[in-house]
């Protein structure tokens, strides 16, 4: 494959693609079906649909559990998990190179008939002074082997993203609005110039995980992983993708925020109904940018602790800044692992369901109960209508998306402590739940 990537627009005129498996309704993930409403930390959402030139609608800001209703007129490419919302020019993007999710702005070019800059392969620089152990260079040098360029062509568009190799013989966690697009197949480029195809095992849209496989392979390095519990905010991280195309991108910062609820909507399925997906986000300022969804998150041991997926931008308008902002967000590799282990073993993803519905529109600070589900964790443990959820354990929630955020960060059967009320400020109850599961294909 060709070393000058660059990212490829959809084309606008053609029709859009059939929704991707599943295309989950809110009550299935704890929120309710008015999330289309504006709303949510009193900044009224608006769409913000660029038109013709395959631009998509962004998704919310991040401390806003706001999900606004899809752009009329412009028809949305197949599992691309687009959202639109501006708070003053603010926008959030999921982070697919072309396709595959929210650009925020076509980064490689406003103009359509404007030449992409000339880009040549990285070049070694050969020898040097060994790393200093847990430096930059030092964490780079032990995640690089194990970040992949993934390539998707189709009829209908062309794009690329990120991935992790897992293991030696094959098989590569990525986000699910990558390889969405894809007819099943994609193009896996590693980082000693090889390529490989790969087939798209299974993702699932409610956590944006895939897992992909590739064949006749058992050389491959795998991640060394850690985990995501153990990170603080300040620490130092390195992000390791192909943002533009561009494999092998290496940049560096720090954990910003921990636990940032990020929300997404996607396509409208053929029956109505539209996939949402909800992260509980590890905040960066590392550079990252489209292309570098599925890549890398590392501490400065080099140990896989995040998988990249949105940025928050200033947009496409004339004017504003389209790429990164140092607003970035990585779904936390404790939730990403267990979501592809489940994917490549069974082809379905299990979350964690509290069961209730919520008003997206946040008229009161926690998560208001809109109705309970006979039967599951939240009517066995006794949590009414109308009650208003303060806290998960020692998580303090202040609207829909971060409920639904930290339910979806436990795995089912876990055990948690909910804290509610019956009115705003008024007296606190606690109660032990027991959650239970949602199972999801893609």
């Amino acid at each position: 494959m060709s070393n000058e990537q660059y990212p490829r627009e959809p084309r606008p005129e053609e029709p859009a693609a059939a929704g991707s498996g599943d295309t989950q309704r809110f009550p299935a993930y704890d929120a309710h079906p008015d999330a289309g409403q504006p709303g949510g930390l009193g900044v009224p959402p608006h769409g913000h649909g660029l038109g013709a030139h395959g631009q998509y609608q962004h998704a919310p800001y991040p401390q806003g559990p706001l999900y606004p209703p899809a752009e009329t007129g412009q028809p949305q490419k197949r599992g691309t998990s687009r959202t639109g919302f501006i708070a003053g020019a603010l926008v959030l993007a999921l982070l697919s190179a072309g396709i595959g999710g929210a650009v925020g702005g076509y980064v490689a070019s406003q103009d359509s008939n404007s030449a992409p800059p000339a880009v040549s392969a990285p070049v070694s620089s050969g020898g040097g002074e060994a790393a200093p152990e847990g430096s930059v260079q030092w964490a780079a040098e032990r995640i690089i082997p194990s970040v992949v360029m993934i390539d998707v062509r189709t009829q209908r568009a062309s794009g690329s993203g990120s991935g992790v190799i897992l293991s030696s013989d094959g098989l590569i966690l990525t986000n699910n609005h990558v390889v969405a697009p894809s007819d099943g197949t994609v193009e896996v480029s590693f980082y000693d110039g090889t390529t490989a195809t790969g087939r798209v095992v299974a993702g699932d849209v409610s956590t944006d995980i895939a897992v992909v496989q590739v064949e006749g392979r058992t050389d491959l390095v795998p991640a060394t992983i850690g985990s995501s519990s153990d990170l603080r905010v300040g620490q130092d991280v390195v992000a390791v993708g192909s943002p533009l195309g561009l494999d092998g991108t290496v940049t560096s910062g720090i954990v910003s925020a921990l636990h940032r609820p990020v929300s997404a909507t996607g396509e409208t399925g053929q029956d109505g109904t539209t996939s949402y997906t909800v992260i509980d986000a590890i905040q960066t300022d590392a550079a990252i940018n489209p292309g570098n969804s599925g890549g890398a998150l590392v501490n400065m041991n080099g140990e896989l602790v995040g998988i990249n997926t949105a940025i928050a931008t200033l947009g496409s308008m004339p004017g504003l800044n389209p790429g990164s902002i140092g607003l970035g967000f990585s779904i936390p590799i404790d939730q990403a692992r267990r979501i592809a282990e489940q994917l490549a073993s069974t082809g379905q993803a299990t979350t964690a369901r509290l069961g209730v519905l919520l008003d997206t529109r946040d008229p009161v600070r926690g998560a208001l109960v809109t109705e309970v589900i006979g039967g599951a964790a939240a009517d066995a443990a006794g949590i009414p209508e109308g009650a208003i959820i303060t806290r998960l354990d020692d998580r303090i929630i202040t609207g829909a998306a971060g409920l639904i955020a930290a339910v979806r960060a436990q795995a089912p059967g876990d055990t948690v402590t909910i804290t509610w009320t019956d009115s705003p400020g008024g007296e606190e109850r606690t109660v032990e739940v027991e959650l239970g599961a949602e199972e999801a294909t893609r």
